[in-house]
């Protein structure tokens, strides 16, 4: 596997009206969060810890680090931001591969000074750590994140990279936009069962209540070959469910059920039917 998400939590301090988290409260507990990331060390060294929710919400964040520290996983950190400047040892932990932040979640929302000022700290830290800022739907600022943006760009030398819609601030930091995506719906339009996808063969998912499932968008576990609670990754990885969907979509065959719904998948296939 080339990455594991991992769903500390699936509780948020904002509500953005792009997300489908609106009731999110689960925390994982240290003790499990021990035992699932020893089973996924067996398969993978890149962690991810977020499907919905904030990772820096749960109570435990520093611990939950000195854990993926010792068993040397490579995190690649997703965050709003907002509580960044709550976490300043976060950089002295050797799992950090990369920090993503999503500022398009602090759209249209007051925010305080010290947001940008964090950021700003960030960006000139002298770490190894890859920081990414994350902008989408740029057509739809706020004055705020337009105001920042433009800050960026009078202040760096900004090039280009191999990465699509990816652009380099200084090294080590980048600045990354896309559109908005859809989180998919298993209600949504049915769009056929052809396709590819990263899910299930590249990645899997593990959220805060146990369920391991096909990728980072199925927050409901729609996609599910397994729980944590009962069984182990290996048996789950090994199970009839999970090798059928892995063996159907090598195949471009979307069998699990959320997969004919999901518009994001689109981006891999453009010859869908």
């Amino acid at each position: 596997m080339k990455r594991f998400y991992l769903e500390i939590t699936n509780a948020c301090n904002l509500d953005c009206p792009f997300c489908t988290n609106k009731k999110g409260q689960r925390f994982l507990s240290l003790e499990d969060i021990d035992n699932y990331t020893s089973q996924i060390k067996e398969f993978g060294d890149y962690i991810y810890l977020h499907v919905l929710g904030e990772p820096l919400l749960h109570p435990d964040f520093n611990e939950i680090l000195d854990i993926l520290d010792k068993k040397d996983f490579n995190l690649q950190l997703v965050t709003n931001g907002i509580l960044l400047n709550k976490n300043p040892g976060l950089f002295n932990h050797k799992c950090l591969r990369k920090l993503s932040i999503s500022l398009h979640s602090v759209n249209n929302i007051k925010i305080d000074d010290y947001y940008f000022k964090t950021i700003d700290e960030i960006i000139e830290k002298d770490s190894d750590t890859i920081i990414e800022l994350r902008f989408y739907d740029l057509n739809n600022l706020d004055d705020n994140l337009n105001n920042y943006l433009n800050v960026l760009y009078n202040k760096y030398n900004i090039s280009d990279t191999k990465k699509n819609n990816s652009f380099k601030l200084k090294d080590n930091v980048y600045i990354y936009f896309e559109e908005l995506f859809k989180w998919p719906d298993i209600n949504d339009e049915y769009l056929g069962n052809k396709g590819k996808c990263h899910g299930i063969i590249d990645q899997l998912a593990i959220l805060s209540n146990g369920l391991v499932t096909s990728c980072c968008l199925d927050s409901n576990g729609i996609n599910a070959f397994g729980d944590l609670k009962k069984d182990s990754l290996r048996d789950i990885l090994n199970s009839e469910i999970y090798l059928n969907a892995l063996n159907d979509l090598r195949n471009n065959k979307l069998s699990l059920s959320l997969c004919g719904h999901c518009e994001y998948r689109l981006r891999f296939d453009h010859n869908n039917n």
